[in-house]
């Protein structure tokens, strides 16, 4: 189980902290609590499962630190900067990115984890189970949260 998905969960808590160290503590801290609740997994699916843990370690991370600012960036894919053809698309590609990271931040919470987790492939029910909401939220949540990237990047071009 570990080795299946301790990228996935690294990557993941990378995105929200923006910081190796707290998203290694933060994994190996999530994999301990997986390892010692198991008494308490159902049969549910392993990998929703573990974001949760992941998610609810990040969150309790959050809360001792609140003097420390976490930098939400997440929600995209890895960059295809290895598609770039030549430097200057290189250098546009690269630009593009910082600016989606940018609005994302300015997203309101639940619109970023929704966000991340529609990027890594999982379900609505898997985004519910995750986090803890309704399905119907996580639907709104996504649509509110791309409806205002999308106004954000009209302003912007502005």
């Amino acid at each position: 189980m570990y080795q299946l998905h301790v990228n996935d969960i690294y990557r993941y808590l990378f995105r929200l902290t923006r910081d190796e160290r707290l998203a290694e503590d933060l994994t190996q801290e999530t994999f301990c609590r997986a390892f010692s609740s198991l008494d308490d997994y159902h049969g549910e699916k392993v990998r929703p499962w573990l974001f949760k843990v992941a998610y609810h370690a990040f969150v309790d991370g959050y809360r001792k630190k609140t003097k420390q600012r976490f930098v939400f960036v997440e929600a995209l894919p890895e960059r295809p900067d290895h598609l770039a053809v030549d430097p200057a698309e290189h250098v546009v590609n690269q630009e593009l990115w910082e600016v989606a990271y940018d609005y994302l931040e300015k997203l309101p919470e639940k619109q970023r984890q929704v966000i991340l987790l529609s990027a890594m492939q999982f379900s609505y029910a898997e985004m519910a189970e995750v986090l803890g909401i309704e399905l119907a939220d996580v639907k709104r949540s996504l649509f509110r949260g791309r409806q205002k990237m999308r106004q954000l990047w009209r302003e912007e071009s502005k």
